[in-house]
């Protein structure tokens, strides 16, 4: 009896082989959760390597977008200081602009001055007065293809004369005896005032001249000597660097006034030009406008 009870029970054969059926199981379920295990781990290193590639990407790209505000930073802070360094040129261009008009509009008042007073003289010239010329037509002073003056033209140069005597001192320098009668303070405005010979564009050969050149020279040079003449006081006259005032030029046929192949254009082209040429301003004068623009644009 005791023996019987030491003697293992002997395993039913179905019972045997649903053990061995729930082992095979159990190691399957393992062997899938191992396969399951090492891909969840491969997967995390690729999103792992993908996260850190990114990562990288995205710093590489945030240092360029850095680089890339700096340089458009910097060139924003040239560009501000390229608009105000032109904003100053500006304002002082416009002042050495307003300083020409300023002077051009004296010069022109000047003209027009001197107009009326030759008008007022029975004398009848003409101007140009975007150029500051005044002038007269041949048919005044000269008689064709000569250099002597009428007796018509000589009258009209002394009148000439006695109104620029009365009028230039205040637009240049001169004794001041000469400025005594000046509406405003006297000041160099004037460079030069050159009497300028003009012809038109037909050859001439004459015992006297043998070409235009010498026509248009000799008619300035007599009128220059004739106001001097009449006018003494007009070689006293002198620019803003002491040099004489007056002037004289000859420009044959290369400067009409007429284009017309006409009689008319031709008689328009025979002239003398008193040519009224403004000075520049001089260096202390524009140091004196880009002062006043550096106080106007500073803050």
């Amino acid at each position: 009896m005791a023996q019987s009870l030491l003697q293992p029970r002997p395993i039913p054969e179905e019972e045997g082989n649903y053990l061995v059926s729930v082992s095979d199981l159990m190691v399957g379920m393992l062997f899938v959760f191992i396969i399951i295990l090492m891909a969840f781990a491969m997967n995390f290193r690729i999103a792992e390597d993908d996260a850190t590639s990114i990562q990288r990407q995205l710093t590489r790209e945030r240092d360029e977008v850095g680089r890339e505000m700096r340089r458009l930073a910097v060139e924003r802070d040239q560009l501000a200081a390229e608009r105000d360094r032109l904003a100053e040129e500006r304002d002082e261009l416009g002042a050495v602009t307003d300083y020409l008009l300023r002077n051009d509009r004296i010069r022109n008042d000047m003209l027009a001055a001197v107009q009326s007073l030759l008008r007022e003289r029975e004398v009848e010239v003409s101007l140009d007065p975007e150029n500051g010329i005044l002038r007269l037509p041949e048919s005044l002073l000269f008689d064709s293809a000569r250099a002597v003056l009428r007796p018509e033209g000589a009258r009209a140069l002394r009148e000439l004369a006695a109104v620029l005597a009365r009028s230039l001192p205040c637009f240049s320098r001169a004794p001041h005896v000469q400025q005594s009668d000046c509406p405003i303070a006297p000041k160099p405005l004037l460079e030069a005032v050159l009497v300028e010979g003009h012809t038109d564009t037909v050859p001439i050969n004459t015992s006297e001249f043998a070409d235009n050149w010498q026509l248009a020279s000799a008619r300035a040079v007599n009128t220059y000597k004739a106001l001097l003449g009449y006018e003494s006081s007009l070689a006293q006259l002198k620019n803003a660097r002491g040099e004489d005032l007056l002037g004289v030029s000859a420009y044959e046929a290369h400067r009409p006034v007429s284009l017309e192949p006409t009689a008319d254009g031709r008689r328009l082209n025979r002239r003398i030009d008193l040519r009224f040429l403004i000075a520049a301003p001089r260096a202390e004068e524009l140091t004196t406008i880009r002062q006043r623009v550096e106080r106007a644009v500073s803050p």
